[in-house]
């Protein structure tokens, strides 16, 4: 929704990102190829090929200097976290914790404002799908 307001440099980053928090589970679900291909969709880029193995979650982080860009990169990466149907951030498997503590921690953020951005990414999350249903029709 707000990825469009980020420069080329930053939409690549992000894309790496959301790669390296979908495959830090070690199951990159079907649901979180469709959010990813949604962001490039949104962003109008092409996907990435991600190497985790060349992958530096800090650096990456560090690309992000603008705060609002920062912000935008958490509550983007909120809908991934959600993609599997999770309603509760306590559900996320550890390593997908851990990617979103250091973003939180990298951006100076809180996690009080990670729990808000949470509960709106779940309300804006059903408020897509019932218009997909609603257009189904």
């Amino acid at each position: 929704m707000f990825l469009g307001l980020l420069n080329q440099e930053e939409k690549v980053a992000f894309l790496e990102i959301a790669h390296h928090f979908a495959w830090s589970n070690d199951n990159f679900s079907e649901q979180q190829k469709s959010v990813i291909s949604a962001y490039c969709l949104e962003m109008q880029i092409e996907d990435i090929a991600f190497d985790k193995d060349k992958f530096n979650l800090q650096n990456t982080l560090a690309k992000f200097k603008d705060k609002e860009h920062q912000k935008i990169v958490l509550l983007e990466t909120m809908a991934l976290a959600m993609a599997d149907n999770i309603t509760q951030l306590e559900a996320l498997h550890e390593g997908e914790k851990e990617v979103l503590s250091a973003m939180i921690k990298a951006f100076g953020l809180s996690n009080e404002l990670a729990m808000i951005y949470a509960d709106w990414t779940k309300a804006m999350l059903i408020l897509t799908n019932q218009g997909k249903n609603l257009i189904k029709l």
